[in-house]
């Protein structure tokens, strides 16, 4: 199912976006994220990182880059 545009532009744990975006592209997609940290901890192994509970959004229904 596709999400609505205001859906593709939450962060990967499902929270609205921060003012100052952090982002990065992976697999032809983009992710968005709360805060650098999470950027980090995804940089360090993407992975693990949508394997977590903390990921909480469909990797097909993310916002194509």
């Amino acid at each position: 199912m596709k999400q609505s545009k205001s859906e593709e532009q939450k962060t990967c744990c499902g929270a609205d976006l921060p003012q100052k975006e952090v982002s990065t592209v992976y697999n032809k997609k983009k992710f968005h994220f709360c805060e650098t940290a999470c950027l980090e901890l995804f940089m360090k192994d993407p992975e693990k990182f949508m394997a977590t509970t903390h990921f909480r959004l469909n990797f097909e229904d993310l916002e194509d880059a």
